[in-house]
């Protein structure tokens, strides 16, 4: 089922036509898509967890844990992390039926991106082990920002093991850390993957539009 999932949101993904501007859009866009297609016998937008459920939780947030979406299959909870993020973009737009002209937000601070993302996949792990009828999850990171496909240029700059460049692989039971930069590690401990990950990237019909999915 996992395997029919991601399939389900590559092409969704590779039929999009218009744009996205936020990270709920999307979100909304693939709920109601597993939704109308009749495959699964739930789904959830932001589930809830609450704390002290996952033992050891290594971040502050732990009284407020959202699953972005979880679908429910025979019994099985898949769960699916989103991020999308942006550069600024002009895009078309259309509201209340005219045809305007908006421009995308620059979210920047793509090193905390990175991480965020690598944090994502690793609450997905966390879910899987916590929780005995949780299947593997999933990772979305949807960007118009090409500076997060391409390698750091340094490999000792603070963020570069958390880079989500194309071909970037992380093996199992790898720690993701901050190469010593004290001050952005503060609140963001290093992180340690259970499975063996390898990035790859996939264009959509979307002008500048690229997505990772894990």
């Amino acid at each position: 089922m996992r395997n029919q999932i991601i399939e389900m949101i590559h092409t969704a993904l590779a039929d999009r036509t218009t744009y996205f501007t936020r990270e709920q859009e999307l979100q909304i866009f693939l709920a109601n898509m597993f939704e109308s297609s009749g495959a699964f016998d739930r789904v959830f937008l932001e589930h809830h967890i609450p704390a002290g459920l996952i033992p050891n939780y290594p971040w502050t947030d732990a009284n407020n844990i959202y699953i972005d979406i979880v679908l429910v299959k025979d019994g099985r909870y898949y769960p699916i992390e989103i991020k999308f993020k942006t550069k600024s973009q002009e895009i078309p737009l259309t509201v209340l039926g005219n045809n305007q002209l908006m421009r995308l937000g620059h979210h920047g601070a793509q090193n905390i991106g990175c991480h965020d993302f690598w944090k994502d996949v690793k609450r997905l792990e966390l879910y899987e082990f916590s929780f005995q009828k949780v299947e593997q999850g999933i990772m979305l990171f949807v960007t118009n920002d090409e500076t997060y496909l391409q390698p750091p240029l340094n490999m000792n700059t603070g963020y570069a093991q958390f880079s989500i460049h194309e071909n970037k692989t992380v093996v199992e039971r790898e720690t993701l850390d901050w190469n010593r930069a004290l001050s952005i590690s503060r609140n963001r401990p290093p992180i340690q993957l259970n499975k063996g990950y390898r990035i790859s990237w996939t264009n959509m019909q979307l002008e500048n539009h690229f997505y990772i999915l894990l």
